[in-house]
């Protein structure tokens, strides 16, 4: 503390470092301070102690300080007020907090000594970036649901209600309702040139879902699977959630490093890509790379998980064909959703699985 200076308790700091590890000073404050607004233990609104004051109070330059606080400003975990100070954020999502609190939660131990919320150490819950609030065209996976047709969906919905049946509220076919599976089947073999029949598509309550559903029917724990680096998290989330072991395949501008995953030796369960617009980078799959990537997973007895997620969006050209067309073997399970080209509360995708594979996704539902 600085000598002869008393500060209100609420302004000391809640982060501590250490400069015997090899993390920089500004990150451990960075994250010292973000635990702190995740876990709950500082709220919204509260006041900060100035950079100035937080740097004699840890016996370190100001400069790591700076650096932590200007990042967290920039990602809208601090606020600062001109002739106040800093604050927490009061515009952070009540969400995030609660997700803090059951993260708190999950590790508390029962009497007997077992985890009360059993969990797997490779995936972690993932709170909401404050700073996606309010970036409009700029945020991440958002269409412009500002644009979207209501009055046509009004009607839409009003003339399939006018005269309902007793039978749609029943459980029904687990792969889901057949109409709406024949449309979609029909819609991929024009949009999207996908190989398939109605009996093949299962619905899904969004590709998450379809992630999930086709981890646990494909994988075992243990199993390595190929993901792209850089890549989706919710596909590794999902992946880590049924035991696999993740291997990172590096992504260049014809997209995953096939020769790459193979050098990187061991044999693979699975390969999860998406070949039509590389999530993040956006590149899409060249025709050899696709022809490499099925030619591998024919020869080993690998799966390719193919999520064509956002096809329908092409700045130049018509979208690309599915790399699934192209599969003759039946070694690819493709993924696809509605949340981007309508809108992703809807929460509906669907799964076009291999035809012996069709009984073993029934059965998962």
């Amino acid at each position: 503390m600085i000598p002869g200076v008393r500060r209100p308790p609420d302004l000391l700091p809640f982060v501590t470092v250490d400069r015997r590890t090899r993390t920089p000073l500004y990150r451990q404050i960075y994250d010292g301070y973000r635990e702190a607004i995740v876990g709950g233990r500082l709220r919204p609104g509260q006041r900060l102690p100035s950079t100035r004051a937080l740097a004699a109070e840890l016996g370190i330059s100001r400069i790591p300080v700076l650096g932590a606080f200007e990042q967290l400003l920039a990602e809208g975990y601090f606020e600062s007020r001109v002739g106040a100070g800093t604050f927490v954020a009061r515009s952070l999502p009540a969400n995030l907090f609660d997700a803090g609190h059951r993260e708190a939660v999950s590790d508390q131990r029962t009497r007997r000594g077992r985890r009360v919320l059993p969990r797997n150490p490779g995936v972690r819950l993932r709170a909401p970036e404050p700073w996606l609030q309010g970036w409009g065209a700029f945020r991440v996976s958002q269409p412009a649901v500002e644009r979207f047709p209501f009055a046509a969906w009004s009607r839409l919905l009003a003339r399939h209600c006018r005269n309902p049946r007793a039978a749609l509220l029943h459980y029904g076919d687990p792969m889901g309702h057949r109409p709406f599976r024949e449309a979609v089947a029909a819609y991929l073999r024009t949009a999207r040139g996908v190989r398939g029949e109605a009996r093949q598509v299962m619905v899904v309550s969004g590709s998450q879902q379809a992630l999930a559903i086709t981890a646990r029917v494909l994988l075992e724990p243990g199993d390595r699977v190929w993901v792209e680096e850089p890549g989706y998290g919710g596909a590794r989330d999902a992946l880590m959630m049924a035991g696999a072991r993740l291997v990172p395949v590096p992504v260049d501008h014809e997209g995953l490093e096939v020769a790459a995953g193979v050098a990187g030796g061991g044999k693979a369960r699975a390969a999860y890509v998406t070949p039509s617009h590389q999530y993040p980078l956006g590149v899409t799959m060249s025709a050899s790379r696709r022809l490499q990537l099925l030619a591998w997973a024919r020869r080993s007895g690998s799966w390719i998980i193919e999520d064509d997620y956002d096809s329908e969006y092409r700045y130049q050209s018509l979208p690309v064909a599915a790399l699934q067309g192209l599969d003759h073997d039946g070694r690819v399970v493709y993924i696809g959703t509605f949340s981007k080209v309508l809108f992703p509360a809807l929460r509906l995708g669907y799964l076009v699985v291999p035809p012996d594979l069709v009984d073993r996704f029934a059965a998962v539902r």
